[in-house]
């Protein structure tokens, strides 16, 4: 009952506003279409009678074919996709199962449950982790602190500020964990723990600005926003009844978070605000525009809570802190060895973020070096810590300082990095290879590049190796700003903009996973061996002179795991074959109103949320091509790729469950576009939330953010934030976005791809 490959007409404009370039694009259904459009309806419906049907039987994916070239568009949205007025309230928000009684049992009643509820901040989504944020460290020991006492660890996502509160004390949560600020007022309703940390509340503003204030009085008159429900409100309110008169507190939406208000102060949008000094420190990595001007109040303890009557959950989780020694670490520079790492039960990993080393994917972290060092972390038994410096030079004096215990980060064992740190043994083998546009002639020797450029950056491994040889083959090399990565370079090359680069081999390799426009031309001569004995032209990991045994760890780990299971399937992942990807329009609408095995399924639940089942299925073709058992090179599983972080916050644990993984999909892409600015016409948040189930929201924020600064309209996808999407592949770009790198011509492919496919269903297929 599903078609491949039937024949289709040309169409010149695509449902959602766009033109297909080369492709097929059928328009939905309208009341005013022309006598000719009704005539390709019904040619189509004709040619899905006539296919064969085959029902139960798993569709053989289509054949590859051209993605649409998309361009702005300025048509209607279908009505398809218009909020149902006939969907009840109450079904948009249904939760995946029957919503629990409240639970408010102490320590034994929780072990006996088998599950601790932990109420977080859901304003946001992580950051990319560059020095070991709080949030991530407090998942990390709640995990093991659940380990400890026998339950799972069910993180809940809270999307008011305001609402902490009152959930754990009704019983909804059994924990909160966000940075809460101990207060005498908190204190009479709820129960804090030792303390985690104590901050400085920071008063911030935009770098530059002029007549910032510098001192408390100079805020008499002023406004700063913050969340009413925040102790920064109630910091302020101090400094108005004294040093600053007329200052004025301007209440922020409580579903905004202090790094989203910090933004809008370096954007000048707001004029000051307040936060937590250990988050202005990790928003000063990525944004130079805020600036910390004093603190309005210091030696604020920050603390988990539980409810008051629950004193035998509260004395374990103090008696588990003291035990962690959790601020050991936090405040100083460590250069311990190995047996300091295993008492701190850290291990600090230096990477760079990059879409080989280290980045972030639908908000899980991943990256070759990064996947090494947390089988390292495994293996030590200690929680991995990653910390990326500023720029890329700055690896080996961090690791030196003892800012962090090792470097992971594609850095290859050299003579001249020998003198300042000790190598392991190698990991990954590479050679340097000469990289061309694909199709174009290939060089059969470097002789043949006599008069012809290579483009690289000075600092680059690869440029004094190229010197000695341009002299003696007759070849140029060009210097390429410092800034730019060896993937801009490669895409430089891709788009004929210069003729050659010089990269190694494994960048080159998790590039062709992508695409297929660059090639190697061929293997630089004289560099390494392919079987690596000797280590010259190996990736290894990188510890202080005086850690011998750490080196000695390290080198028994690789020993042991390279080209292991783990070693093979990260391997794999990152730098053999290719990414999945369903071709733009490949397959026709199916007839008499089945498009899929799991038509029946989807309807039921895209129902319940108020969404288009046809727009569900577009996307699960798009995820898994109807494939149950399918699973991403990330971990995604289902006919959703739902990963499986989120589907057991959504409360789904069996995702290869045809029922399980639809709910999952639909019910996720409903929390997402309920994550979208309100203010956005749902057309747009819906394709913003398409974009985010495919790289993750925090990018798509990002994206959002440089489409602003760009002059763009950071409230409209196509032609604007798609833009600034594809942006966040460069250096220049993402080392300033608070999520980092993202590879952003996946989502822009996949919004397009699926509203193509959507196109097609509407047409042939009712409600």
């Amino acid at each position: 009952m599903w078609l491949q490959g039937c024949p289709r007409a040309p169409s010149p404009d695509g449902p959602w506003g766009h033109r297909g370039g080369g492709v097929i694009v059928v328009p939905a259904f309208r009341w005013n279409l022309s006598s000719s459009r009704w005539l390709l309806a019904a040619a189509l419906l004709v040619c899905v009678t006539a296919c064969k049907r085959e029902p139960a039987a798993k569709p053989t994916p289509p054949p590859a074919q051209p993605s649409a070239a998309v361009e702005p568009e300025d048509l209607p949205f279908p009505e398809e996709l218009l909020p149902q007025p006939e969907a009840p309230a109450s079904a948009q928000a249904e939760p995946a199962r029957p919503p629990e009684p409240p639970f408010t049992g102490d320590l034994a009643a929780l072990s006996k449950r088998g599950t601790l509820r932990v109420l977080i901040d859901g304003t946001e989504e992580d950051s990319l982790p560059r020095q070991g944020l709080p949030k991530e460290q407090d998942r990390a020991l709640l995990e093991r602190f659940g380990e400890k006492h026998g339950m799972s660890v069910e993180f809940i996502a809270v999307q008011s500020f305001d609402q902490l509160m009152p959930m754990l004390r009704e019983g909804r949560g059994d924990i909160i964990a966000a940075d809460l600020t101990v207060t005498p007022e908190r204190a009479k309703e709820i129960a804090f723990t030792r303390p985690l940390a104590r901050v400085n509340e920071v008063l911030v503003g935009k770098r530059g600005a002029q007549g910032l204030p510098r001192k408390p009085e100079e805020l008499a008159g002023r406004a700063v926003h913050v969340r009413a429900s925040s102790t920064f409100a109630a910091s302020l309110q101090v400094l108005a009844k004294g040093k600053a008169p007329g200052l004025v507190i301007e209440p922020a939406p409580e579903t905004s978070d202090p790094e989203e208000l910090a933004w809008q102060v370096s954007r000048g949008e707001r004029p000051l605000t307040v936060v937590d000094s250990h988050l202005l420190a990790a928003i000063e990595t990525y944004n130079p525009d805020v600036e910390g001007l004093f603190p309005i109040a210091e030696g604020r303890q920050l603390a988990w809570a539980v409810r008051l009557e629950n004193p035998a959950l509260r004395a374990a989780l103090d008696a588990f802190l003291v035990e962690r020694a959790l601020n050991e670490h936090r405040d100083r520079l460590v250069t311990a060895d190995l047996d300091g790492i295993k008492k701190r039960g850290v291990l600090r990993v230096l990477t760079r973020n990059s879409p080989v080393t280290y980045f972030l994917h639908r908000g899980e972290q991943a990256g070759f070096d990064y996947q090494m060092a947390k089988l390292a972390a495994e293996a030590l038994k200690v929680r991995l810590e990653i910390v990326v410096p500023p720029t890329y030079d700055q690896l080996i004096p961090w690791l030196k300082e003892g800012r962090g215990d090792v470097i992971a980060a594609a850095l290859t064992a050299t003579g001249e990095r020998a003198k300042q740190v000790a190598f392991s043994k190698p990991y990954l083998y590479v050679d340097e290879v000469l990289v061309q546009k694909t199709g174009a002639p290939k060089p059969a020797s470097l002789a043949e590049l006599k008069g012809k450029a290579i483009h690289l950056r000075k600092s680059s491994s690869h440029f004094a190796t190229l010197s000695a040889l341009a002299t003696e083959h007759g070849f140029s090399l060009v210097e390429e700003p410092e800034d730019m990565d060896t993937e801009t370079l490669i895409d430089r090359v891709a788009r004929g903009e210069i003729p050659y680069t010089v990269t190694d081999s494994h960048i080159l390799a998790a590039e062709r996973v992508y695409r297929d426009d660059v090639e190697e031309a061929l293997t630089v001569p004289g560099q390494g061996t392919p079987a690596g004995k000797d280590g010259h032209h190996g990736i290894a990991f990188a510890v202080r002179q005086e850690n011998p045994k750490l080196k000695a760890f390290l080198d028994g780990f690789v020993q042991k795991t390279y080209r292991g299971i783990d070693y093979n399937m990260a391997r794999r992942r990152y730098f053999e074959g290719r990414r999945s990807e369903a071709p733009a329009t490949a397959e026709a609408a199916a007839a008499v109103g089945a498009i899929s095995p799991y038509d029946p399924l989807v309807q039921s639940y895209s129902a319940r949320y108020g969404l288009d089942w046809r727009l569900m299925v577009a996307q699960m073709f798009q995820e898994s091509r109807f494939d149950p058992k399918a699973r991403s090179w990330v971990g995604a599983q289902g006919l959703f790729q739902v990963m499986p972080a989120t589907g057991k916050e959504m409360g789904f644990k069996k995702l290869e469950d045809p029922e399980e993984g639809i709910h999952a999909g639909v019910k996720y892409m409903h929390q997402l576009i309920g994550r979208i600015a309100p203010e956005i016409p749902f057309k747009q948040r819906l394709r913003f939330a398409l974009a985010a189930y495919n790289a993750g929201l925090g990018h798509v924020l990002d994206a959002r953010r440089l489409a602003q600064e760009q002059g763009l309209d950071p409230n409209r996808w196509f032609g604007n934030v798609e833009k600034t999407m594809l942006l966040l592949e460069k250096p220049k770009f993402y080392k300033r976005a608070r999520h980092g790198y993202c590879r952003g011509s996946e989502p822009v492919k996949y919004v397009s791809e699926i509203q193509t496919r959507y196109g097609n269903y509407t047409a042939v297929v009712q409600r």
